[in-house]
């Protein structure tokens, strides 16, 4: 490691992060811009490694502290620094995150290769913090529209560098701020499904809406200028559960209706724009993708049924290559192997491979927890407010996924640090249930008999003595997470 990097992160760590985190306890304004850009940097894969290994093939490359750590310490140490902010340091789901988390590090006594293993495992650990930081700062703020904001700020940054890729400099498949366009597709199906659901169910102002609005226009233009073929086929089918999941939950509307016919006729005019290379994409895709994918597969099974522990966190690569010392790989090198292999393409197999078949259930464990608590949150807050949040999260997660059996990006830092924070925010949502619906139900109450007082109001001087007096109601307090109020179904 260069001498630089060590002065970097001396700065870092001794310096940066300790004033950083005395300025956003002194002013809290600074608290909020920290958390902005730390949902900003999971769009962007800006790090600095110690040890870094740039050839490496495989899901870590160094032992990483990215932005959205550089922006995370701050927030979460603010947050238990100040007595007035309640902290949990083991937030909803964490415990299965822990097991997932265990089978990664006792992978370790199978990896030849302890260096990328702990590469993995340092991952692991920064993500958590993102975790941490997330959870704590959205159940302690109150408001959700500042975080909608967000979302929607980032999908319009990645939509203007796209749109710069696509006209400016005439790229055929656009990656955004993302190393590949699968990464980008995730990325779109959980931001953009959210702001969907937001723009289909909550009750906003003129200006949240035009952003909502645009956002998600310019992911659906994103996706599609991809050509990925499973991210089209994905998006378009969580577009339709959110569609579904509005109407269940919250009945029709004139909004949602109108919603649903434009949105309909602004995606058939794009993909009839690019319908050409959309069907070249899935007619036209080589051959030798498919047999890629299914070597790779096949390599998976042998290796998770050879080793009950894994081969190692971030090892799968020496045992696809390896110079021919292990054939797990035949078909897809059946004249020589190359020193270090591939990857397998979806990361339920890739967990299997490096951390066994007990390895992958806990993956699974760990994923459905989040996936059932947002589907019970979808049916608990039916017609409340952050019903059209939960939706989008639901949809979205369903199509990450379902992608997820098609790619490993959920491995790389940016899609990881993304899943991350939403899964901060389904915790958020589900432990705040309660809170949320009684604050909805005084806030009902608080209008009821502001409209009895008004036409009190408005009744002659000899009818209103006769009338009742109103019965006093008192103010709602403030719920732990608000968020926008649902629009009238």
């Amino acid at each position: 490691m260069s001498i630089i990097k060590i002065v970097a992160f001396l700065l870092i760590f001794l310096y940066i992060l300790p004033f950083m985190t005395a300025v956003c306890c002194m002013f809290p304004i600074i608290r909020h811009i920290c958390f902005a850009c730390m949902v900003y940097f999971t769009s962007n894969g800006y790090s600095l490694n110690i040890a870094p290994l740039p050839f490496w093939t495989g899901t870590a490359r160094g032992f990483a502290f990215t932005a959205v750590s550089l922006f995370a310490v701050p927030v979460l140490l603010s947050t238990v620094l100040m007595p007035q902010y309640r902290v949990r340091l083991f937030p909803p789901g964490a415990f299965f995150y822990f097991l997932y988390y265990m089978a990664i590090c006792i992978s370790g006594v199978n990896a030849l290769y302890l260096q990328q293993w702990g590469f993995e495992v340092c991952k692991m650990f920064w993500m958590y913090i993102t975790f941490l930081a997330a959870f704590n700062y959205l159940n302690n703020c109150k408001d959700l529209t500042f975080f909608i904001c967000i979302v929607c700020s980032v999908l319009i940054c990645l939509f203007l560098v796209g749109f710069r890729q696509k006209y400016m400099i005439g790229q055929y498949q656009i990656n955004s701020t993302f190393p590949h366009q699968n990464s980008l597709s995730i990325y779109l199906e959980l931001f953009g499904l959210l702001v969907l659901g937001v723009l289909m169910n909550e009750q906003m102002g003129k200006v949240l809406f035009v952003l909502t609005l645009f956002a998600f226009c310019g992911a659906v233009l994103l996706i599609i200028f991809t050509y990925s073929r499973g991210g089209l086929v994905v998006y378009f089918g969580g577009i339709a559960l959110v569609c579904a999941l509005s109407i269940l939950c919250n009945g029709f509307s004139a909004r949602r209706l109108l919603l649903m016919l434009i949105g309909l006729l602004f995606m058939l005019s794009i993909v009839g724009y690019a319908l050409p290379r959309i069907i070249q994409r899935f007619t036209k895709a080589p051959e030798s993708s498919k047999n890629t994918r299914i070597a790779f597969v096949l390599a998976s099974r042998r290796i998770a049924n050879d080793y009950r522990l894994g081969v190692g966190a971030n090892n799968y690569a020496e045992y696809s290559g390896g110079d021919g010392k292990y054939d797990y790989a035949r078909e897809l090198y059946p004249h020589g192997y190359p020193k270090y292999g591939g990857i397998v393409e979806t990361i339920y197999l890739l967990v299997a491979a490096e951390c066994g078949w007990y390895g992958l259930g806990l993956l699974l464990l760990w994923f459905l927890y989040y996936y059932f608590s947002a589907l019970i949150s979808v049916f608990v807050l039916r017609k409340q407010p952050c019903s059209g949040i939960i939706i989008g999260i639901f949809a979205g997660l369903t199509c990450a996924y379902w992608h997820s059996t098609l790619e490993w990006s959920l491995k790389q830092e940016n899609n990881f640090a993304q899943q991350m924070i939403i899964y901060a925010l389904i915790g958020v949502i589900a432990i705040n249930r309660k809170k949320i619906k009684a604050a909805h139900q005084r806030r009902l109450e608080r209008q009821r008999e502001l409209l009895l007082q008004k036409r009190r109001s408005m009744l002659p001087p000899q009818k209103r003595q006769d009338a009742p007096p109103p019965v006093p109601v008192t103010p709602p307090p403030v719920p732990a997470t608000p968020s926008p109020r649902p629009a009238a179904g």
